[in-house]
């Protein structure tokens, strides 16, 4: 009778007709194998111990006191890649091995000040390099593992997911991820299920947990494919502070601010919970910001507020909120200002902390005249909506530097706005 294959075989148990043709696919079949295996996922066990000896410790003093991130090593003869703000205040360096050997001399060969990347040298010979991966192929939930010296403590590997692939609002595209980071990290590599490179961490946002950044490793090849002979420390430094501001590309476009804008508002979340004087009743408190239009120069942003408390008996948990939306035409703007707040300051009298984020940043956006248009609707229909023209607004942060940098961005798109900048 006929195999599948077309071999035919005696139901006797003689020998097959076609064994050449056999040994052949069955040769094939073994020089695959080897193939395949090298492309399966890797346990986090294997990848640490795959990677780890590629990753580095920076160390460095600055004038401002000691300074310690991360790289990883792309070439035998010490080439390593880590973020420019790791090295960029340095006045002297140091690179020390995952075997413990430290190199003292460390030369400058490429930097990169809009994505935060630099290469630098070291003296070293056949040292251990990490495979470089592609970012452009990356899908959002693969599983990724991060490497570095967080607070100094060498060695450490923590894992996660790709969570999105982010616009970084600066012109180029970022990596988010929830594997933990911390002062530290930065420099090192984010690598994928078969241990490659796929991206230098960068930073995180402390307003949240699980929200760090990763300058993938396709803006690293690019930069690679462009060295400069090799520059010290100080030359760097001198190199950097020269250019114009249109080559550091500190200036982004205004629908890169806007974009920007609208990405991080939503970050801007405080909780807490306090008690209702005189009533026995604890209530939970969420302070959500909201960008509901930030597409042009008049903006649509705000503040919704959650009030739960918790139902009596078997009854249902009453939820109380309130919508602030402020139309506001950013050229108008004047001022921008950050400020710290207690989150029961503006009523101790009714009300008491419980728990929770007792202080709060409020950003205020304010103009010369009533030009805002403010809308507050309310869930409980026996309160009825209002609309009318201020001339201040806020919205509440938990993270004072997110607060500052939001302030900062309505800054440069209200200057933006003025110019009549094309959009």
């Amino acid at each position: 009778m006929k195999t599948s294959t077309g071999v035919e075989r005696r139901s006797n148990g003689q020998r097959w007709k076609g064994g050449a043709e056999l040994r052949r696919l069955m040769f094939a079949a073994l020089m695959i194998v080897p193939i395949a295996v090298g492309q399966m996922a890797l346990t986090t066990a294997q990848i640490a111990k795959r990677v780890s000896p590629s990753v580095v410790v920076i160390q460095g003093k600055t004038d401002s006191g000691d300074v310690l991130g991360s790289g990883f090593i792309i070439s035998k003869d010490g080439k390593i890649v880590t973020n420019l703000h790791v090295i960029r205040d340095m006045k002297t360096a140091n690179v020390q091995l995952a075997n413990g050997e430290i190199f003292d001399s460390v030369s400058v060969l490429a930097t990169d000040e809009r994505r935060d990347l630099a290469v630098v040298q070291i003296a070293g010979f056949d040292l251990p390099v990490l495979e470089l991966g592609n970012s452009s192929t990356v899908n959002v939930g693969e599983r990724v593992v991060v490497l570095g010296s967080p607070r100094g403590l060498e060695g450490t590997v923590t894992a996660g997911i790709l969570s999105s692939i982010r616009d970084s609002g600066e012109g180029f595209k970022v990596l988010q991820t929830d594997a933990a980071v911390n002062p530290g990290n930065s420099g090192g590599p984010l690598v994928d299920a078969r241990g490659q490179a796929l991206g230098v961490v960068s930073f995180k946002l402390r307003s949240a947990e699980g929200l760090n950044f990763v300058v993938p490793i396709n803006y690293v090849l690019g930069l690679v494919n462009n060295l400069h002979a090799p520059m010290t420390l100080e030359q760097m430094r001198r190199t950097l502070g020269g250019r114009t501001p249109s080559e550091q590309g500190s200036k982004p476009l205004l629908k890169e601010t806007l974009d920007w804008l609208k990405e991080k508002i939503p970050l801007g979340v405080v909780q807490y919970v306090r008690s209702l004087n005189g009533r026995n009743v604890i209530q939970s408190v969420t302070l959500q910001a909201t960008a509901w239009s930030l597409d042009s120069c008049t903006a649509i942003i705000g503040e919704v507020e959650t009030d739960t408390s918790p139902g009596a008996g078997n009854q249902e948990a009453d939820i109380f909120v309130s919508e602030e939306r402020n139309t506001v035409p950013l050229g108008l703007l004047t001022s921008w200002s950050v400020e710290q707040r207690d989150n029961n300051e503006e009523s101790k009298s009714i009300m008491t902390f419980v728990s929770g984020e007792r202080m709060g940043y409020r950003l205020f956006l304010s103009s010369n005249s009533k030009d805002i248009l403010r809308d507050l609707s309310f869930s409980s229909s026996q309160i009825p909506p209002k609309v009318f023209a201020t001339e201040r607004l806020n919205i509440t942060f938990s993270d004072e530097v997110l607060a500052r940098r939001v302030a900062d961005a309505f800054q440069h798109a209200s200057e933006l706005c003025r110019k009549k900048e094309a959009f």
